[in-house]
Formats: C-alpha cells, structure tokens, sequence
C-alpha cells in the first residue's frame, strides 16, 4: 500500500523523515513516500508529486504549529482526500492538540504523536490492506519493539524557526504545482514511467466504475498492447448482481484525466451493449450474459 506523507518546514520534515523510514519496520507491506527523499535528482517533482498523490491509498500530515495553515499542507491534504473514497488522511500532530485544528484540516481524524495514538494510525493502516493485512498480535508486537525508536526520534525533533537550508516558499511550490495540473498535456504524460501509467490508468478506471455502479470488484492488472494499455475489471451490478466484466484500452499517451473519460465511455458503452443483449435474449426467453471481453 502506498502512503503519501506530506510536510512543510524542518519540524515536520524530520518527523516525516522518521515516520518513511520507521513505518515498513512495523508493516512490511507499506510503501511510505517522501518528497524530500524519494524524488529522483534531476526529475520532474511536480510531475512525480501529482503521480504519487494520485495512486496513493493513504495520507499521513505532520502537522506543527508552524505548518497548520500551510498552503502546500492544505494542498496536498485536499488532492488526497479527493483521489479515492476509501483513502485514509490522517494528520500527525506535532506539539498540537486535535482542538487546535481548524478549517479543512478539521475534517480529519487527528492522530497525537503518542504511544496510544500512533498505536491506532498503525492499526488503521494494517486495515487498509485488506487480506494482506497483518494479525492484531503480530501488529501489536513489532509495535511494542519498534515504538522507543520512534518516539525518542520525536522527542528529538528540531524547534519551530530554527536555521534550515534554503528553500521554495509554500506559495513557489503550490503555483508550480497549479501550473503543472493546468498544463498537463501528453508531453508530460510521455515522460512518466511505464508502471506510473499503468497505476495511473487503475485508479482513474476505478474512479470512473465507481462514479456509475459505486462496487468495488478485482482488476487483473494493466498490460501493454502495442501502443495501448489494456486494464480487465470486473465487478457486479444492478438489482441481480451480475458479475460483468470490462476491457478498459486507452492510449499509453493519454494524460489522466483522457485515461478517465475513456474509461467512463467504455465502461458506459459495456454497460448498453449488455442491456440491449439482455432485452433481446429477454424477449425469447433464454438466459441473459453478463461478461463482455
């Protein structure tokens, strides 16, 4: 499971430097994502942030008194909160208290950076992994051994306003990364990776299966079809809960949102196509077919 961590000044950086490098020590299955750490010298960060906003399935903020009215904080919360229904955000605070939070931030339940509350965040994400998600007991326990680290680590944290190197201000990064959303095109598209696409292409087909039937059924992964990516899905609809299955093809150089509207109108297209065969079949009184390649 990817998990987005956002942070704004050196306070927050540090703890969110602790949180990316402790996390996969309690749950091997998480996969914490940092800016300051994880992006590639010489690469596009806007375009990196954006990809990894859009295919992360959870959000942890660490939020100070220094950073609670960030731009940046509340930008990438926002992107967040709106990629998937079922994403987690869950603000880390930092020297606050969960009274102390005001605005859009409020919205989310807040976790203190205390034993019993990490406990809990910890807990939420192992929930989030479904069936890979680990034993109450076994959680717990790798808790137990690896919380001192994490805590000592916290305690050490720089001060608000200390000396910290030189960097963008929250308003530089936010209008550059508004000014990349404005002008994505498929120049941009093309740099990305091939798997970047590929994760791109699931969770914006999910988007749109949702925004129609709101299920949640399997994905058998996207495959490369000469210039093409083809995604399978499959899930049940309607009142009789038949099983249907999808072929989602879109251009390997559409952007996101193209990879979404292409999505909707196959997913829409298969959706007529099989109410059409069902009223045929229907009418001579056979049985209805509920898959579509």
């Amino acid at each position: 499971m990817d998990i987005f961590i956002s942070w704004s000044g050196p306070r927050s950086g540090a703890a969110a430097e602790a949180l990316r490098n402790w996390l996969p020590k309690i749950i091997n299955a998480v996969r914490p994502w940092l800016s300051s750490a994880d992006v590639d010298k010489g690469a596009r960060w806007g375009v990196d942030i954006a990809v990894r906003l859009e295919a992360a399935k959870a959000g942890i903020i660490c939020l100070t008194p220094g950073n609670v009215h960030s731009d940046w904080i509340l930008f990438e919360a926002g992107a967040l909160s709106k990629t998937l229904t079922n994403t987690f955000v869950c603000p880390l605070l930092i020297g606050l208290e969960p009274s102390e939070i005001t605005g859009p931030l409020a919205q989310f339940q807040a976790t203190r950076a205390i034993k019993r509350d990490v406990l809990k965040l910890v807990q939420t994400l192992n929930t989030g992994l479904g069936e890979a998600a680990l034993a109450d007991a076994h959680l717990e326990e790798a808790f137990e051994v690896w919380w001192p680290k994490l805590d000592s680590q916290l305690a050490a944290l720089p001060q608000e306003g200390g000396e910290s190197r030189p960097s963008r201000s929250d308003r530089d990064l936010l209008e550059e990364l508004l000014d990349y959303a404005r002008n994505q095109n498929r120049a941009v598209t093309l740099a990305l990776s091939d798997e970047d696409k590929k994760q791109i292409l699931t969770v914006r087909a999910w988007k749109a299966m949702r925004s129609i039937h709101g299920q949640i059924g399997g994905a058998t992964g996207v495959t490369q079809r000469g210039i093409d990516l083809e995604l399978s899905m499959d899930t049940t609809r309607g009142k009789d809960k038949d099983r249907v299955k999808y072929k989602i093809v879109v251009p390997a150089t559409a952007s996101p949102d193209e990879m979404e509207s292409l999505a909707l109108a196959q997913i829409r297209d298969t959706d007529r196509g099989l109410a059409e065969q069902k009223d045929v079949v229907g009418g001579t009184g056979g049985p209805g077919n509920t898959s579509s390649d």
